[in-house]
């Protein structure tokens, strides 16, 4: 800090540098001043303002200033006789501050390292990790006892920053705009002018000052030209950004923030995501990055250093809202595990208490339940593995839940082929018959799952709920292939399915009117006799065993979609439920104790057989 006259005005110039600038409230006097300056406190005095005071006793005047906050909205002019970035402020009796230079700040080192030995950035087949890596140490090379340093390496470009005090640490922020390309923010009160902005919070330096043998910088890589990740998605600016610090900084409290301002959506969502360098493509997640939309701004902050960018999700024509993405989640995973509570139960009454008297259909109908019980558990665990980040596990898991899913519509097809061939029973028998079906029920899935997973359909998907919240699933993220494998391979067992069940439908009512006008009189005798509900649970098991409640997707479109969804997740989360109890009544193999005479003559009179029965 210097006072100089120039013109007959007094100006005082302040040096932008923290370490010498003023901390306390600088104060001068001006007009008619006769006291000393005890007589001059003394006095009653009359100011104006808060933190910039101006006062005023028998036409002497003094004004104090605080140094930390009266240059902060100050206009930067050209300054040709002081080549220095200092706050310049003229005294009068309304002080102002004016700015020389500019809040840019001109690194020590320029870097171009076009014609040194490093890898490609853009190549398919290095790590982005390791290029940086091998970046980072060579420029901290050239830079030696430099504290700033500006670097350029192909198209992109970075600026390296180390702290002169390792005992004195600040928060570091960076600018981008095509005048000043990536740059350092010295005056940080400007940064409202700038497109770009990334802060370095003082907490990311004081964690990596506690690693011990580290050279303690900061690097910020700006990367142009990546206008579209893996899944076709848009990236904001055509450019992703990479912070090092030359060690691993996570769970930060005060995060890292990214400005975007003036953003055009193009209808599009946008969504913060980093990746960690791994591999030769991005792997995009939004894990520890937290996304504000203020009117055109985008406020990105983030809790660990990597790669980063803001990814431009196209809004889809129709969206689902939070409450009913969470709703239609617990009803799942509700229903999923009473699923599995009671075909597990169907399973260990057959294992071990009916083993011994199952028929082929009861054979038929328990690898459905094995099928079932498998879909159910994946799903369940789907989400967990989604997000434990291992891009290895997601895929196994995707293709493990889309084989089960297949086997499970595979199942229904031969339960409907079965329950056909019951109802010929002049036809032929067919050798070897259980081995062909469960070859059949098992095998066409798996070569299927095969083939998806080696064109690489199966990764990470995630679902947007309109409130901004994502939910990650292992699943294809290949919509055609989605619809070709999963949509019209079930449409075509549905067909089949359907005329099935009509088929049964009219064989059970059929067998009840034929049964009552033979023995009208069992109503009255005291004997039990089937109830509406009863017929209504054989229905919806039967609905069950040939998978016709998943029919209810085809209606998700338009006004209907919503309603189909909650039809089609209670329906099938309670499929274990309906499909235990029709087992339970159609095996009749426990608790039925209708007296043998009474049931044979009607068995007799209709010429037909309960087909899960077991032969006589």
């Amino acid at each position: 800090m210097w006072l100089m006259k120039e013109n007959g005005t007094y100006q005082l110039l302040l040096t932008r540098d923290k370490g010498t600038r003023p901390t306390q409230k600088i104060c001068f006097l001006s007009g008619t001043c006769n006291r000393t300056w005890q007589q001059w406190m003394g006095e009653n005095l009359q100011c104006d303002g808060n933190q910039d005071l101006v006062c005023e006793t028998g036409g002497c005047y003094m004004t104090c200033l605080d140094p930390a906050s009266f240059c902060n909205n100050a206009t930067y002019i050209n300054c040709d006789d002081n080549p220095f970035n200092d706050d310049n402020v003229t005294l009068n009796r309304r002080p102002f501050c004016s700015k020389c230079g500019s809040p840019v700040q001109t690194p020590d080192v320029q870097i171009n390292m076009d014609n040194m030995s490093i890898p490609d950035l853009k190549a398919d087949t290095t790590a982005k990790s390791e290029v940086m890596n091998s970046v980072t140490s060579k420029v901290l090379k050239l830079m030696g006892n430099k504290t700033t340093a500006s670097v350029t390496v192909g198209d992109a470009q970075g600026v390296f920053v180390k702290p002169k005090d390792r005992t004195k640490l600040e928060s570091v922020s960076f600018i981008y705009s095509e005048d000043t390309n990536l740059s350092i923010i010295q005056d940080k009160t400007q940064t409202e002018k700038y497109p770009t902005v990334i802060s370095i919070p003082k907490e990311a330096f004081e964690k990596a000052a506690n690693i011990d043998n580290i050279t303690l910088f900061t690097s910020v890589f700006r990367f142009p030209n990546f206008t579209k990740d893996a899944k076709n998605r848009t990236v904001l600016n055509n450019e992703v950004y990479s912070i090092d610090m030359g060690t691993k900084i996570t769970n930060l409290t005060n995060t890292i923030s990214f400005i975007f301002r003036s953003v055009k959506k193009k209808d599009a969502t946008l969504r913060c995501q980093s990746w960690d360098g791994n591999g030769s493509k991005p792997n995009w997640i939004t894990d520890g990055c937290n996304t504000t939309e203020t009117g055109d701004n985008v406020t990105c902050e983030c809790v660990h250093l990597t790669f980063f960018a803001v990814l431009m999700v196209p809004n889809p024509t129709e969206t689902i809202s939070s409450t009913d993405l969470s709703n239609l989640t617990y009803i799942t995973s509700i229903g999923c595990g009473l699923s599995i509570f009671f075909l597990g139960v169907a399973l260990f009454m057959h294992f071990l208490l009916r083993r011994s008297r199952q028929s082929d259909s009861v054979h038929i109908l328990i690898n459905l339940f094995v099928s079932l019980v498998l879909l159910n558990l994946t799903f369940l665990t789907n989400e967990y593995v989604a997000n434990t980040g291992n891009l290895i596990g997601c895929k196994l898991m995707a293709g493990f839940m889309h084989y089960c899913l297949l086997t499970s519509f595979t199942w229904f097809g031969l339960e409907a082929l079965h329950l056909c061939l019951q109802l010929g029973r002049n036809s032929t028998p067919i050798k070897h018959y259980l081995t062909k079906i469960c070859i059949a029920g098992w095998a066409p899935s798996a070569v299927v799952v095969t083939v998806v997973f080696c064109l690489q359909k199966y990764n990470q998907l995630v679902i947007h709920a309109d409130d901004g919240k994502d939910v990650k699933m292992c699943w294809i993220t290949d919509s055609a292939v989605h619809y070709v494998v999963n949509i019209g391979y079930y449409s075509v067992i549905f067909v089949f399915t359907f005329t099935t069940f009509v088929i049964m439908l009219r064989w059970i009512f059929l067998l009840k009117g034929t049964a009552a006008n033979r023995h009208e009189p069992l109503a009255s005798s005291g004997k039990r006799t089937t109830t509406g509900t009863s017929d209504a649970l054989t229905v919806m098991g039967l609905c069950s065993t040939l998978g016709l409640t998943w029919g209810f997707a085809f209606f998700a479109y338009g006004a209907l979609r919503i309603p189909s969804y909650y039809i089609f997740t209670i329906l099938n989360s309670f499929q274990g439920f309906f499909l235990f109890i029709y087992y339970y009544k159609t095996s009749r193999f426990v608790g039925d104790q209708m007296t043998s005479e009474k049931t044979s003559t009607t068995t007799e009179a209709t010429s037909m057989e309960n087909p899960y029965e077991k032969p006589k």
